[in-house]
């Protein structure tokens, strides 16, 4: 039988998917374990989380435990049977992936799965991914829903998503859905010791290491993303949220939020844990100096504001239903010093 090709539409590194570099979700693994042992999981099963806790990695764990050649015996995914190399390589048979990036998931993408659960599978299983799910149309998630009603005996679902509430009732209502958590701090920490040793980076304090995970959020894959970025990107984003923040006018303001959104293309996600950090910052550097009553009680009030816009931000950007526009976040960010913001 030849195999289906899954869609992708991304970078060569977003396409790797070994689960064996996931860290921190033992836990949600042991638990998933369970399920799929019990002989009673669900068909379908969500993901969720905030960006970057491992979701893509953790569902093609699921799916090498699924199909692996030794599951059973060892209770795990091996990596090295037929079955493992295939997953892991993305040319299994039985396995077809959605992933369009950032790229809306059209209809003719749902059905192109659904035709995929229509064909029959020598091995038992056909599983179906779907990254960032509430990418998917209101017109492709209808037609998927279809599916998720009556999905085939021997279909395996499994979404992943950032935004759960960016998905129609109905196809939530349809779903087993399992909320991966944060690692713990501490081991996010020494974590992160280690990948700076190995790379031959400076580590700093943990004090120093603690501040960087808070920036983004304790974040996995947002930190190893900025640990191995070999460009100054890291370093420009950090420039131009400082100019963002710091602006003694509206049109600097504007224009910072402009450099962010245009040039450096940032994310929202990015955006907020980069102006958290710079925040963050500022407050001690002004608590570290002897300034004046007057102008320390502007500085804090603004940042007061910029918290409460950050925190509304955040709330919309996580459980919203429309997906936020990074220039409008950054220049909300950047006037709310003057007024209200555009959001």
């Amino acid at each position: 039988m030849e195999a289906v090709t899954p869609k992708t539409k991304k970078s060569a590194d977003a396409g790797r998917l070994d689960w064996r570099e996931l860290m921190g979700v033992e836990q949600t693994k042991s638990e998933l374990i369970q399920v799929m042992d019990s002989g009673r999981m669900h068909p379908v099963v969500m993901l969720e989380g905030r960006e970057g806790l491992g979701k893509r990695h953790l569902a093609s764990w699921m799916v090498a435990r699924l199909l692996c050649n030794e599951a059973s015996a060892i209770k795990k995914a091996c990596g090295q049977c037929g079955s493992c190399i295939e997953v892991l390589s993305g040319t299994h048979p039985d396995v077809m992936i959605l992933d369009m990036g950032t790229e809306s998931i059209k209809t003719a993408d749902v059905e192109t799965m659904r035709g995929f659960f229509d064909m029959l599978s020598p091995g038992g299983f056909r599983v179906g991914v779907i990254m960032n799910a509430d990418k998917m149309t209101l017109e492709a998630s209808n037609r998927m829903l279809k599916t998720l009603e009556e999905p085939p005996e021997q279909a395996r679902i499994i979404m992943t998503t950032s935004r759960p509430l960016g998905l129609p009732a109905t196809v939530r209502g349809r779903c087993l859905r399992w909320k991966v958590k944060l690692p713990p701090r501490d081991t996010v920490i020494k974590w992160m010791r280690v990948i700076l040793e190995s790379s031959g980076q400076e580590t700093g304090t943990d004090d120093d290491l603690r501040m960087w995970a808070t920036r983004l959020g304790f974040s996995p894959g947002m930190i190893w993303r900025e640990i191995t970025d070999s460009s100054e990107n890291s370093h420009l984003l950090r420039d131009s949220v400082h100019s963002l923040v710091t602006a003694t006018s509206p049109s600097r303001a504007l224009q910072a939020a402009s450099d962010l959104a245009r040039v450096q293309k940032v994310r929202v996600p990015e955006l907020l844990g980069a102006v958290e950090w710079e925040l963050s910052k500022l407050n001690r550097d002004r608590l570290s100096k002897s300034e004046d009553r007057l102008s320390s009680s502007d500085g804090e009030r603004a940042t007061r504001h910029r918290r409460r816009l950050l925190r509304e931000i955040r709330r919309r950007a996580v459980f919203g239903k429309i997906t936020l526009n990074a220039q409008l976040v950054a220049e909300s960010i950047g006037l709310c010093q003057w007024e209200e913001g555009v959001l």
